[in-house]
């Protein structure tokens, strides 16, 4: 009999299929983050056809790692779904609505990292609809694109990474060799044209002892 080695290891993001993916663990410890990127959804079909979205929130991010010649490794999203049937509905205007304190308890709380998509959770001003959440669908991103559309993991305990790209400056004081451009781009005194100045009319004050004709 043998026994396969398995190690876990929990991580705060995840890129995959142009999402970025953090856990609730890992925004807490960054509450002057952007941007929240725990909200999933999960599409699946009953037996009847039927299909049904699972919304929820990530709790952890883990990585199964199997030993053996094909270093097999899984991601899995551990989630806290809403309730599909009393904790979601759709209003009139058309938009998916979640009661984020209905938490189900008969779903897997585990998926693959690559069966879901992301969304993100707006609460209403209005006090009266303060158990409710609007979901909004998140697009994917371009530059975290690749040809295997995965990007590996980033560890809590790594340098972090910040969401917001900012392309190199142009340095301050630059010079430019003039004798190296084209003629047609080297410019002289007879390039400039002044504008005319105007003539400054006097505006007469008004006397009261100036006799008028």
């Amino acid at each position: 009999m043998s026994y396969a080695i398995v190690r876990v290891r929990s991580y705060g993001r995840y890129d995959v299929k142009g999402f970025r993916f953090r856990s609730t663990k890992f925004e807490s410890t960054r509450p002057l983050a952007a941007t929240t990127n725990t909200g999933v959804v999960c599409r699946s079909v009953d037996d009847r056809g039927r299909e049904i979205n699972y919304y929820g929130v990530i709790k952890d991010i883990l990585q199964f790692d199997f030993a053996g010649s094909r270093n097999l490794k899984v991601v899995f999203l551990k989630c806290d779904w809403f309730d599909p049937k009393h904790g979601t509905r759709e209003n009139k205007f058309g938009m998916v609505e979640v009661k984020h304190e209905q938490i189900t308890n008969v779903c897997n709380k585990f998926v693959l990292a690559y069966q879901v998509e992301q969304v993100y959770y707006m609460s209403y001003p209005c006090k009266k609809f303060k158990a409710w959440w609007v979901v909004y669908k998140a697009n994917p991103r371009e530059r975290l694109h690749n040809k295997s559309s995965i990007i590996p993991l980033v560890n809590d305990v790594e340098e972090e990474v910040e969401d917001i790209l900012q392309e190199d400056e142009v340095p301050t004081n630059f010079r430019v060799d003039a004798q190296i451009l084209p003629e047609s781009l080297v410019g002289d005194c007879d390039d400039v044209v002044m504008p005319s100045k105007r003539k400054r009319v006097s505006k007469r004050r008004y006397d009261p002892d100036f006799e008028y004709n």
